[in-house]
């Protein structure tokens, strides 16, 4: 039995399609904005139900039909008790997607218990917002190059073997750039079956096999350092290369083949060839097979992983001392003012009244809005927020 399905994810996609404020207060503020800065809000809340009418009216509990048929639902004309009638039903769809998703992750968490455990620290890791980045089908094996980059996972990237395929069976055919957007592992009478929902397009892909099998590799500490500050492109090769920890393993991965390389120098010597740099180009050979990369679509440093996970960001998980907390954070520095949040984020119950005092004080801007919204649900279900602060944070608390 599956927990995951595209209808399941379609319906909750239809539930979420009209939120509405929560709180009288909420209302008095975004049509006060809306005053201040010469916007019709009515106007576009009376369109945004316009936009989602049909498809709403798909999910709805009858009792609510009324409302989006004389175009209150999104109204701060609407009763009190139907909006948090409303706030309510949304809520409780909300759980039930998050049961659904906690069983979906007990399945998968079950069945990887069977498989090597490379496989089993693969899924330690959410593969949500991953994308496809190569298939590659040789008998009854699907290789499947999963590019983590604009995910979760520490494993930037995941290189899946389905041995002896049984089925496969999807709505879509599987194409590179898909993104991977929910989950599903589970043991059968004959293997393993894998299901994945898909994002550009939508589909829904299942996959038998006797066997599952997983290789998976690191970006360079390098790399992702320069790419945060936005540096990555502008260093030649040779001078990104000087910068790789030598005594590392490297491995030089493209969208056509997976080779070691066994050593760095004007033309990078690989495991069975070579990559050389040609006028606005390079070319890859491995064996009697070649491979020819635009430098103007290409950067050859995209290309080089490792199999040694170091954390770029470890230098800010060193504590900050208790008594210089509350400064750390309303300094100007921004490194400082992370180590001193991820101070608190790791002793809540034993930092709690630092940590109230700091939220207090602390203005909500749109700047710091999403990094608000982290910590206070952190703190919030950690259960050490006053009451005065559970109401200054609602909105976050209840989204």
């Amino acid at each position: 039995m599956w927990n995951l399905s595209k209808e399941i994810i379609e319906s909750y996609r239809k539930y979420n399609l009209l939120p509405i404020h929560e709180t009288d207060q909420d209302w008095e503020t975004a049509l006060r904005d809306a005053k201040e800065e010469g916007e019709d809000l009515i106007g576009q809340l009376k369109e945004e139900l316009e936009d989602v009418k049909e498809e709403l009216l798909d999910v709805l509990p009858s009792r609510f039909i009324q409302y989006v048929e004389n175009g209150t639902l999104n109204q701060p004309t609407l009763q009190k008790t139907v909006r948090e009638d409303y706030l309510q039903w949304m809520q409780t769809k909300e759980k039930e997607f998050e049961e659904i998703l906690d069983a979906a992750n007990a399945q998968t968490q079950e069945a990887v218990t069977y498989l090597p455990a490379e496989v089993q620290n693969i899924f330690e890791e959410s593969l949500h917002d991953s994308t496809i980045e190569r298939i590659e089908r040789t008998n009854h094996t699907l290789h499947l190059y999963i590019n983590t980059d604009g995910g979760f996972s520490s494993k930037s990237l995941i290189h899946f073997i389905f041995q002896d395929v049984l089925d496969e069976v999807s709505d879509e055919t599987l194409q590179v750039g898909q993104w991977l957007i929910y989950n599903e592992l589970k043991k059968t009478e004959d293997g393993f079956a894998f299901r994945v929902l898909f994002d550009c397009p939508d589909a829904e892909w299942t996959i038998k096999m006797k066997n599952l099998d997983a290789k998976y590799y690191y970006r360079p500490v390098t790399y992702t350092r320069l790419s945060d500050e936005g540096a990555l492109d502008e260093l030649s090769f040779a001078e990104y290369v000087g910068q790789l920890n030598r005594k590392h393993h490297y491995w030089l991965i493209t969208p056509h083949l997976t080779c070691e390389i066994r050593s760095f120098s004007e033309n990078i010597h690989l495991e069975n060839g070579k990559l050389e740099f040609r006028e606005n180009e390079f070319v890859v050979t491995n064996g009697k097979s070649s491979f020819v990369y635009q430098l103007d679509e290409y950067n050859p440093v995209h290309f080089i992983y490792t199999d040694v996970y170091e954390d770029p960001y470890g230098h800010l998980n060193e504590q900050v001392p208790t008594d210089k907390i509350e400064a750390a954070i309303f300094s100007d520095e921004l490194e400082l003012q992370v180590r001193a949040w991820n101070t608190l984020y790791a002793n809540a119950e034993e930092l709690a009244d630092i940590i109230n005092q700091v939220l207090w004080k602390m203005t909500i801007t749109e700047e710091n809005e999403m990094m608000l919204h982290a910590y206070t649900s952190h703190f919030y279900k950690e259960g050490i927020l006053t009451e005065p602060n559970i109401k200054k944070y609602r909105t976050f608390l209840n989204s």
